[in-house]
């Protein structure tokens, strides 16, 4: 690129530059240029200008009939990123599709960054795109353009209203909507005053028809802090023929919504509070949820003020500025069973899947988690440890647990934060002789409710005993561990027709299986103050690597994938000079060893 001097971009703005320019001297001039070349004079915003940012208006011809008044906006990291381009006017009525009815920008290229060139002129990006995003032809990304992304804007940060996109209205054309809510109170500057903005967490817990039949009812995870409130209301609901998008005058828009429906004028002001009410009303639409396929689409509006913003109009006159009824959105978020499960399809074999997990230390609980994350049905948690300090650079909650059992730091967790699973623990030491409960009576009753057990605790005493009762219950085993240095690790899938615990360490001794690296580095174990006793050495990211592996290997077994043999999945940290290294598995079966008692054995299938 050819450098003519700043001053010859836009004169009557000699020395003044975007701030990009200055990293790709030339590029201004490229720019401009570029755009001069076709005919287009493009018109700077001189404030842009002047901070530092390139803003443009010019006309735009697209065809011989059409003229558009045009903006473009550069972005500071420009040319890594795409410029914007508005309509200001010249399409009468605007399109749908492939524009933002608010802010009026287009959708000129695929969300993917991949799609913007840096090469490319703002000039090639409309030579190349603008017709086929307005007229809606030419390669298309098979994306659909839901309504909710627009409505959602409109809604205060942290409100949210959940619904479940399976809820079918059939000809159902009015009703009512039951919500369970929780309700905070935020301050924010608008229109030149301090206005409370409502924000609302909900769920709908039922949809009604207009003689108050049920149609739908939750089905799906709810919201801890939702959960534990006792706040109902009702609101009315209507449905539209039509897609309804937001307008830039988007309160005007609702208010004619509102009187133009009668079943939406039976809402009456709800109190939140001593200086503020609400109004909530609801719409269903048609909408794109994907590329080419129509679904419903629901916005939830609220009218909110002072509580006498709502009294009679003739009072209208003597209120002031903080009396004014306000217009916001209610974010609406999709979150039934199915909704779950949309972005990681083969997860959902989960929802009905119960796991015993055993040892809640750096690997059990991100397994916990992890489960609890994709859906799991049911933990059951077996642990007694107690999470200090020390403990949280390698456990994944922090301060807020501390001097809690691991059992009930993470059950609070799961319960708040994915709610959908349900959690039993058993703060209990296997092995140990205090009173209450024994081992047998803690096991019978955890294993009798699963389909697998995942051993986390790091004990060989343990993996033996839960090997030997996993084979009584015909119940799949993981076993994972770290070594000493965590210079590697196992995770091993026990089957009752393959080896055993005693059979691998057979198998290590006589180099028939490869050991993890780091397998005897007993001498490199710390101690630390106040511990009663010593512990391996290494980070949480490294560990992550196994706990991982597990659950990956905990979807394949509950999936149906069997073997007959036992599996040992190998993690090494450090390679053939024992040097640090990306992490590398390697995976060997493991037969029962000849010299193992558990030749002898025969699985009895699980009743």
């Amino acid at each position: 690129m050819m450098d003519t001097g700043l001053d010859s971009v836009f004169p009557d703005y000699p020395g003044l530059e975007p701030r990009w320019e200055r990293r790709y001297h030339g590029r201004f001039h490229f720019e401009i240029e570029a755009l001069r070349r076709v005919g287009i004079t493009p018109e700077p915003d001189p404030d842009a200008l002047r901070a530092g940012r390139l803003a443009i208006t010019f006309n735009w011809r697209l065809d011989a009939e059409t003229t558009l008044r045009l903006r473009a906006v550069y972005p500071d990291t420009f040319p890594h990123f795409r410029p914007e381009v508005f309509l200001i006017s010249g399409l009468e009525p605007r399109p749908v599709r492939h524009i933002n009815p608010i802010g009026g920008n287009f959708c000129l290229l695929g969300r993917d960054s991949r799609q913007w060139m840096p090469s490319w002129t703002l000039c090639k990006l409309l030579q190349e795109q603008l017709k086929d995003a307005i007229r809606e032809s030419g390669n298309e990304d098979p994306q659909g353009e839901p309504a909710d992304v627009w409505w959602n804007t409109l809604g205060p940060p942290g409100a949210y209203c959940l619904i479940d996109s399976t809820w079918d209205l059939k000809d159902t054309r009015e009703g009512l909507l039951h919500l369970r809510y929780v309700q905070e109170k935020s301050v924010t500057d608008a229109s030149g005053g301090n206005i409370h903005v409502p924000i609302v967490r909900a769920v709908v817990t039922e949809i009604r028809d207009h003689n108050n039949k049920l149609i739908h009812k939750w089905n799906g995870p709810i919201p801890f802090d939702v959960a534990g409130s006792n706040r109902t209301l009702s609101m009315p609901w209507v449905r539209l023929d039509h897609q309804l998008l937001p307008e830039p005058e988007f309160g005007r828009q609702v208010e004619d919504v509102y009187q133009s429906h009668l079943h939406l004028q039976r809402s009456r002001p709800h109190p939140l509070g001593s200086k503020l009410s609400v109004v909530f009303f609801a719409i269903a639409h048609p909408t794109e949820i994907a590329f080419g396929q129509t679904g419903t689409g629901w916005v939830f509006f609220q009218v909110f003020g002072h509580p006498k913003a709502f009294k009679n109009q003739r009072q209208k006159r003597n209120r002031n500025k903080q009396q004014e009824r306000q217009i916001c959105t209610l974010p609406v978020y999709r979150a039934g069973p199915d909704d779950m499960g949309h972005r990681v399809p083969h997860i959902k074999l989960l929802r009905e899947k119960r796991v015993l997990v055993v040892g809640l230390g750096a690997l059990g609980a991100p397994v916990a988690i992890e489960l609890a994350r994709n859906g799991c049905r049911a933990l059951h948690l077996i642990d007694h440890d107690i999470i200090e300090p020390g403990n949280t650079v390698r456990w994944p909650l922090g301060a807020s647990v501390w001097g809690r059992r691991k059992v009930d730091g993470l059950k609070g967790f799961l319960e708040r934060e994915y709610s959908i699973t349900e959690v039993h623990i058993y703060p209990f030491c296997l092995g140990g002789i205090g009173g209450g409960a024994g081992d047998d009576e803690v096991l019978e009753k955890a294993l009798s409710q699963v389909e697998l057990v995942i051993d986390a605790a790091a004990s060989y005493s343990v993996t033996t005993l839960l090997a030997e009762r996993c084979r009584d219950a015909d119940l799949p085993l993981i076993s994972l561990f770290a070594t000493p240095t965590v210079e590697g690790g196992v995770v091993v899938q026990y089957s009752g027709e393959g080896g055993c615990p005693i059979c691998l360490e057979h198998a290590w001794d006589q180099n028939k299986i490869a050991p993890p690296s780091g397998r005897s580095g007993e001498d490199d174990l710390t101690q630390p103050p106040g511990c009663a006793e010593r512990t391996f050495v290494g980070a949480d990211y490294d560990l992550h690597e196994l706990s991982l592996q597990a659950v990956r290997l905990a979807i394949e077994i509950l999936s149906g994938a069997k073997t007959r043999d036992s599996l040992v999945q190998t993690l090494s940290f450090v390679d053939e000079d024992n040097q640090r290294c990306p992490p590398r598995w390697r995976v060997d079966a493991l037969p029962k060893h000849p010299d193992c008692k558990c030749q002898s054995y025969v699985a009895t299938p699980r009743k």
